[in-house]
């Protein structure tokens, strides 16, 4: 969802009027600022509460869901390991960098089921993939010229 906007001007989330817009953020920092009037503030001031954000877009849930998500990831770059930071397919096979906390990368091919088995998501790490199926070492991180190294394999 983004803002709209009227002859160059931002408009407000409720009444759709334009000039003197303040944007208030959710409580809980999740969802987008809301653009909003001061009459409209006053008329409906359960719009900034933490109790319509709960209800309304399950702010605080998410919140939390991402910042459990977020300690996980920094446990696994703790521990050393190495998490996914990117892929391109290739001629029928994926390749997947891994990046460790220290900015260290590691580049592995895969088949494409493979890869998309764990999802998008979620922290995964090298042997994640290990585990679900065959997973060749790359001989670079380069992402963008998978290409030039297949030729010069064959």
């Amino acid at each position: 969802m983004g803002y709209s906007y009227c002859g160059g001007l931002l408009c407000y989330d409720i009444c759709g009027d334009t000039g003197g817009v303040r944007k208030h953020r959710c409580p809980f920092g999740w969802c987008p600022r809301i653009a909003i009037c001061p009459k409209c503030k006053k008329e409906h001031p359960e719009y900034l509460t933490k109790a319509y954000h709960r209800e309304h877009g399950n702010c605080e849930e998410n919140h939390l869901r991402f910042e459990r998500e977020q300690a996980a990831r920094q446990a696994i770059l703790d521990s050393g390991k190495f998490l996914r930071c990117s892929a391109l397919q290739h001629n029928g096979r994926v390749k997947v960098i891994f990046r460790n906390r220290a900015g260290k990368e590691r580049a592995f091919w895969m088949a494409p089921r493979n890869y998309r088995g764990l999802g998008y998501g979620n922290a995964t790490t090298p042997e994640d993939y290990k585990a679900r199926g065959k997973v060749t070492r790359a001989r670079s991180t380069d992402i963008y010229n998978a290409e030039k190294y297949a030729k010069a394999k064959a």
